[in-house]
């Protein structure tokens, strides 16, 4: 991507999000298997308390959240007090929609979020998640009964389309619907259904659709590193960016944001008096946040099989930005509970520094 200068960190435009009450126009995505309790907490311990981005949940399944205890789940889905965290919502349905809703506002989301973009093989076959993208009457309706139930604010997770081909007559005209249905904002992931996490996202094709729309809209997809968001928010005139498994290896990426766009307080947590910059230095943080982050599991998730299998999923994902990621997963996946990883963390960082990449390796 192409780099931003310093005289473009505050030329982007303001952004409609600060309609809702937003003020940070950075995101962090809704992950399967990554944005549980636990990976949030790891984002917020890296902010500035007088920081509050959008983080939300992973997908959720709203024919089995209404019947769903709470106390059978391996852990909670908030922490206690946790604001500006959104469930993202799967299905269809306003009966089980009505109902996920229902179960979740005692928990005091700061709104909720349609998927319409999981490329999933079982997830279509309920016609889910993409596949509304296919039926602009359909996932209308799924937005007004949505709205319907929901005291807050509503959003729509969409892809740029089914299939292979991209049609952008079309991609304007369902979010047309989807504005004119009561979507609060969307978040366009510039990929389409074949390209799933892969290949190049347009983010073109969604500063086209954002100056159609009046409700806000955001990108995501392709954001490795701090300089990406700035340059989609600068060059492409969106209203946010959402980051993904960027996220996993830089988990302190909103806070290198914030201070790009001005905010030098120190996070909540005071790990450090300001965010690593350097190569050298983002991979010796990538250590820390490993094991910060297996303690966090362990706090809300027990030293448990669950647990390490969260931790092992998590270091798949951002390990492909350290120069020997490879092997580091390897020796993680070795590991047995979260003290053998700490254990082999620590080992293994002091024996091989390395530095984080600005793109994924591998």
């Amino acid at each position: 991507m192409t780099a931003v200068s310093e005289q473009n960190f505050k030329g982007f435009p303001s952004s409609r999000l600060k309609n809702l009450g937003i003020d940070f126009p950075f995101l962090i995505a809704p992950m399967v298997g990554i944005s549980h309790v636990a990976f949030r907490e790891l984002v917020r311990s890296y902010l500035p308390e007088s920081v509050s981005p959008l983080l939300f949940t992973e997908m959720l399944s709203t024919l089995r959240l209404p019947y769903e205890k709470w106390e059978d789940l391996p852990g909670p889905l908030n922490s206690l007090g946790e604001n500006y965290f959104i469930p993202q919502l799967l299905g269809n349905e306003e009966s089980y929609i009505s109902g996920s809703i229902e179960k979740l506002l005692p928990l005091h989301p700061w709104g909720f979020d349609i998927n319409m973009g999981c490329p999933a093989s079982h997830q279509l076959s309920h016609n889910w998640g993409v596949r509304l993208l296919g039926d602009i009457d359909y996932a209308s309706q799924v937005v007004k009964v949505t709205k319907k139930h929901s005291p807050v604010p509503v959003s729509v997770k969409l892809r740029a389309a089914t299939g292979s081909s991209i049609d952008l007559n079309y991609l304007l005209k369902f979010t047309q619907r989807l504005e004119d249905s009561g979507a609060d904002w969307l978040t366009l992931h510039c990929r389409t259904q074949n390209q799933g996490h892969h290949g190049y996202a347009h983010w073109d094709l969604v500063s086209e659709v954002a100056k159609e729309r009046k409700i806000p809209v955001v990108a995501n997809g392709d954001i490795h590193h701090w300089e990406d968001a700035f340059h989609l928010m600068d060059q492409y005139r969106v209203d946010g960016a959402m980051i993904a498994r960027a996220a996993t290896a830089r988990p302190w990426i909103l806070w290198q944001l914030a201070q790009k766009m001005g905010n030098f307080d120190l996070p909540k947590a005071r790990w450090e008096t300001s965010p690593p910059w350097t190569p050298e230095e983002e991979g010796a943080e990538y250590f820390r946040a490993v094991l910060r982050f297996s303690c966090l599991l362990e706090d809300y998730f027990g030293d448990t099989p669950f647990a390490l299998k969260k931790l092992i999923f998590f270091v798949a994902h951002g390990s492909r930005w350290l120069l020997f990621g490879h092997q580091f997963f390897h020796g993680v996946k070795r590991c047995q509970n979260l003290v053998q990883v700490r254990d082999f963390v620590n080992e293994y960082s002091e024996k091989n520094p390395q530095p984080l990449g600005k793109t994924a390796r591998i």
